[in-house]
């Protein structure tokens, strides 16, 4: 039997909520995530789990995909693109509808050890890495047909709501790449890859596409002076000086037209919020655990840790909510928010997506799945090494 009441699981104290958010109404039922012994059955038997076979909750099977062996698959909006092909062989990439599954079309591509894509209007923008993380290739091709609209060396940031991306080449070192960049910063126009303009770069910067009304471009020089950049012209619109920090691509942050900065203050960690473009700091609170990333959940300022996940308005510092990191719970790639938490029942795996200080549960896998992928309404998961399951998202 499903149940038709959904599952909430608390995972630490909230600190208020959002403004303008309410809270859950009493339908909604709340266990702890302490997991003593039984609990989980007891979740899973709320849920409506029986040993006759798993809920699919706000799953809807959307069926299966033969693939070959080996095979990389990643998600671009309403495509799913698959890239195969023998070791030291050129891959094909071939792209599917979702939640469909019809095959679009299949190409020749150069073979790559990992793969990035994002829909761009009616077009799919198609990172390549290499096996060894030197080389990334990014090519548009016609979401329809698959042809090349136009190709570049290096990675395009998009910048979202413009029609212009940020071409840029990634500093490789030992520690891996993407936490700084080299080289040029270009404006590319997405729909032809004609560069708007460009600004040279005297030594490593990070680089971060600002969105908003105009769109605008971070760069934070290795001297640590930062730049505000419009995005349409190139044109200097602030700057000014931060602190010494672990700068990277994940760090800073622009959340809601504020700067957010985690940097070193005496022997631990401060967060900062900084004004733009003016770059004057606003508020500055502690940090937390070592490792932590900032990240935008929703208009918030999180700071994700090992152990937990803490929500900031990035306009005064204030804290909104803490999240514990529950064990046997794991994000799926490039889906922070989703996460899986394989053989939770008789072998089936649990999904669920993170709600402020809460995680709520969408259903129940296949034994044994452990890979996945989301776009915007859809989910697929490597079901067995040759095949993909894809599964509707609903909200």
């Amino acid at each position: 039997m499903e149940s038709r009441v959904p599952v909430l699981i608390d995972l630490g104290t909230e600190r208020g909520l959002p403004d303008g958010e309410t809270p859950p109404p009493p339908q909604f039922r709340r266990v702890s995530v302490r997991w003593p012994a039984g609990l989980l059955v007891i979740l899973l038997v709320l849920f409506g789990v029986t040993a006759a076979g798993p809920p699919h909750g706000r799953l809807r099977p959307g069926g299966n995909l033969d693939v070959p062996a080996g095979s990389t698959f990643f998600v671009a909006g309403d495509v799913l693109l698959v890239s195969a092909g023998p070791a030291g062989a050129p891959n094909s990439l071939t792209a599917y509808d979702l939640p469909g599954g019809t095959r679009r079309w299949t190409v020749s591509a150069s073979t790559a050890g990992r793969h990035y894509a994002e829909l761009v209007g009616d077009a799919v923008l198609i990172g390549e890495v290499d096996s060894v993380g030197r080389r990334t290739v990014t090519t548009a091709r016609s979401a329809r047909t698959g042809e090349v609209r136009w190709s570049r060396p290096g990675r395009v940031l998009r910048v979202p709501g413009s029609s212009l991306g940020l071409g840029v080449s990634e500093v490789r070192s030992v520690s891996g790449a993407g936490r700084r960049l080299e080289g040029d910063v270009e404006a590319v126009d997405l729909v032809t890859g004609i560069v708007r303009w460009r600004l040279p770069l005297s030594s490593t910067a990070v680089v971060q596409p600002v969105p908003g009304d105009p769109a605008r471009v971070l760069i934070v020089h290795d001297n640590v002076t930062a730049e505000l950049r419009d995005l349409a012209t190139g044109d200097l619109v602030g700057t000014g000086q931060l602190p010494p920090a672990d700068y990277a691509q994940s760090n800073p942050r622009v959340i809601a037209d504020r700067l957010v900065l985690r940097h070193p203050a005496g022997r631990g960690f401060s967060v900062t919020g900084y004004d733009l473009p003016a770059l004057t700091p606003r508020w500055t609170r502690p940090g937390g655990e070592s490792g932590e990333a900032v990240r935008d959940c929703q208009g918030l300022a999180c700071l994700d840790g090992e152990t937990r996940v803490v929500a900031l308005d990035p306009e005064s510092g204030a804290e909104r909510w803490t999240r514990a990191r529950p064990a046997g719970w794991h994000s799926i790639v490039w889906s922070p928010d989703i996460l899986l938490r394989p053989d939770a029942y008789q072998g089936q795996s649990l999904l669920a997506v993170a709600e402020g200080g809460a995680l709520r549960i969408l259903g129940a896998l296949p034994a044994g799945v452990v890979d996945c992928r989301a776009g915007p309404t859809d989910l697929v998961c490597r079901t067995a090494p040759d095949r993909l399951g894809v599964w509707r998202l609903l909200t």
